[in-house]
């Protein structure tokens, strides 16, 4: 960035473990278009999600909608509501890449953000998230998610 004319740089961002995120999903919808790519309808069914400091229940009725391309990668943005213990509920809005591996899972790599009302978990809604993604070889039931915070 100093190369370039800046007075100097941020440095590389540190990233902090916000919460690990097992979410279930139902039997896939998927079609191939007449653009060369398919697109997929993943249910978000439920699951749980766990914080440093909070767990949550994933309400049913959320979805990852995905387009897959030529190599076999999936484009996906998934939104989904959290209940926390407390009651609160916060939804997840979750895009990026699952690209196939050799074994047969999918590695991942979002963006993510959190909505949340004003209360306790507030920040949760402040934070710049970052996200891993892997989906199981053989196990067509779970997406195993981290979310990370890129502190500023």
């Amino acid at each position: 960035m100093t190369a370039l004319g800046a007075p100097l740089s941020p440095g590389q961002p540190r990233l902090t473990r916000v919460c690990s995120i097992r979410a279930e999903i139902g039997p896939a919808t998927e079609f191939d278009t007449s653009r060369g790519t398919g697109r997929a309808l993943f249910p978000i069914t439920g699951g749980e999600a766990v914080g440093a400091d909070w767990r949550a229940k994933i309400l049913p009725g959320g979805a990852d909608f995905a387009r897959r391309l030529a190599d076999g990668t999936y484009e996906i943005e998934a939104r989904y509501f959290l209940e926390l213990e407390d009651g609160t509920i916060l939804m997840v809005h979750n895009a990026g890449r699952m690209v196939p591996q050799a074994d047969g899972s999918f590695h991942g790599r979002t963006r993510a953000e959190m909505e949340v009302s004003a209360g306790p978990h507030a920040a949760l809604g402040d934070m710049v998230l970052f996200g891993t993604a892997l989906a199981p070889s053989g196990d067509d039931g779970n997406v195993f998610i981290e979310l990370w915070h890129a502190e500023i």
